[in-house]
């Protein structure tokens, strides 16, 4: 039996669904499948991801597609709730399983046949006034020049210069991030259990930029110009507005619920068309 989830105490859980989408006939089966456990699915919006609601749920379903799971796992990663990711969307990467698979899924999930991982999301210091505040990302925090000018950053560290970066922008990724706009821009796949950030150059002015993979614990300082900042293409940041920006990765987790058979290499495999 898996340590984290105990299966026979489960009662409610909570659905967090795509935006603008009829998921009806998905939904029903959801709760079919749940209700002859008697468990209760309990619907979650923007309103009510607060800690009164979640502290009662013993896990959460992202229904759709990775721009949900990333929703979902950037407003709910402070209660420390597993989250079990449904494709019910595009690409899915990042989710457990499609739609087509979820009642064999749940059949295994009840047997106790799943595991949680584990995934260190980014986190970033803003400075302002003698204040900190700290954002989380999970995929990426992306400098993108927000102009006809080039994007400059100057990324230090232990307070000594190491690179500047001339270009279209600098994507700092998550290992399990590496797979989203880190791929795109030529940057490495990283196992998701790995606990390092990525360092990835768009469309750099310099040919001999490339991208650099760093571990857990060290902390990066940037100075930029010319760009504003994205955190998982959901929340935007204007650093003209901070003294200094502080990235690395966070001691905060995410828990993901996955089948206990899971092969991250066929993944790979799947989403990417590797070998056809």
């Amino acid at each position: 039996m898996n340590k984290k989830i105990s299966i026979e105490k489960i009662q409610k859980v909570g659905l967090f669904c795509r935006k603008n989408t009829n998921l009806s006939a998905q939904i029903s089966i959801l709760q079919d499948i749940l209700r002859e456990k008697n468990i209760q699915l309990i619907f979650l919006k923007n309103d009510n991801l607060n800690k009164t609601t979640l502290n009662k749920l013993d896990f959460l379903i992202s229904l759709g597609g990775d721009g949900t799971l990333l929703s979902l796992c950037r407003k709910s990663f402070k209660f420390k709730k597993a989250i079990l990711g449904i494709n019910a969307g595009k690409l899915g990467f990042l989710t457990a399983c499609s739609f087509d698979e979820v009642r064999d899924f749940f059949r295994n999930f009840f047997n106790g046949e799943f595991e949680i991982e584990t995934a260190k999301m980014l986190q970033i210091s803003l400075y302002k006034d003698n204040k900190i505040s700290k954002k989380y990302a999970f995929n990426d925090a992306v400098f993108s020049r927000n102009s006809a000018l080039m994007a400059n950053m100057e990324v230090f560290f232990k307070g000594k210069l190491f690179n500047a970066y001339h270009g279209d922008g600098l994507i700092i990724a998550s290992s399990s991030g590496s797979t989203a706009y880190n791929i795109s821009a030529g940057g490495p796949i990283v196992h998701p259990l790995s606990e390092i950030f990525v360092l990835t150059p768009v469309c750099s002015h310099s040919l001999t930029q490339r991208p650099i993979v760093l571990p857990f614990g060290f902390e990066l300082e940037l100075q930029v110009r010319h760009c504003l900042l994205y955190l998982d293409g959901q929340e935007i940041i204007d650093p003209k507005k901070y003294e200094k920006i502080i990235i690395g990765l966070s001691e905060k987790e995410l828990n993901f619920i996955h089948r206990k058979d899971r092969d991250y290499f066929q993944v790979l495999k799947e989403k990417l068309n590797w070998g056809k």
